[in-house]
């Protein structure tokens, strides 16, 4: 019988040690990054409300890569795994995903963040405009968020999707089929999402449309 009272053992080998205060560090910038990131984008919204009477932003989510899901992710792509390195190769350990309500709000708030002067953006996917072969579609953008260490400032890279609630409900429907196995007719289920992803961005529209009569009689 073992006994559950032995205290936890950490290795006693200098590099492990090391390695393991790097990862922390590395995963405590990230999350300050993050909060950096949600700070901004609930100030921007509430500016927005302020001047237009109307949020932007219907909800948040933020998520930060774990351990295991990194090495999977370095392992796959035959990435170079160390502390140095890996920031510069994997884009999205940490990744925040705003909701909007309308298309028009995804640009409106891609621009206010874009603004931002101590915010750089590396990259931008649009899979709105040219959605992917399989019907998502969502905005994707990699900025570089400046963290403050003892040591100096350190960019930092976070993975902003910006989507509407429709394409949202879509993708996390579509998550879920990728990722559960052993799922009955897989191929006439993704078949039917592609299908149904040109309804939703029809729908999407229609509302923008919609919104865009409210708000310019609104404004007469």
């Amino acid at each position: 019988m073992t006994n559950q009272n032995l205290p936890v053992q950490f290795p006693n080998d200098p590099t492990s040690l090391k390695a393991l205060d790097n990862f922390r560090t590395l995963m405590l910038n990230y999350r300050s990054a993050v909060q950096v990131v949600e700070t901004k984008i609930h100030y921007l919204d509430q500016e927005y409300q302020i001047q237009n009477g109307h949020t932007l932003v219907d909800s948040l989510q933020s998520r930060i890569k774990s351990p295991e899901s990194i090495l999977e992710k370095a392992q796959r792509k035959h990435l170079d795994f160390n502390f140095e390195s890996l920031p510069q190769q994997m884009h999205d350990i940490a990744g925040i995903r705003i909701i909007v309500r309308f298309e028009d709000d995804i640009l409106a708030m891609e621009r206010r963040l874009e603004k931002q002067p101590d915010i750089k953006v590396l990259q931008r996917k649009d899979y709105v405009a040219k959605p992917k072969a399989n019907g998502y579609r969502s905005l994707h953008l990699i900025l570089a968020i400046p963290v403050y260490l003892a040591a100096g400032v350190q960019a930092v890279t976070v993975e902003v999707q910006i989507r509407t609630i429709a394409m949202n409900f879509w993708a996390s429907l579509e998550h879920e089929l990728s990722y559960k196995k052993n799922v009955k007719h897989q191929d006439e289920l993704r078949r039917e999402l592609i299908a149904k992803a040109e309804l939703v961005h029809q729908l999407d529209q229609d509302m923008n449309g919609i919104k865009n009569q409210i708000r310019a009689q609104e404004n007469q």
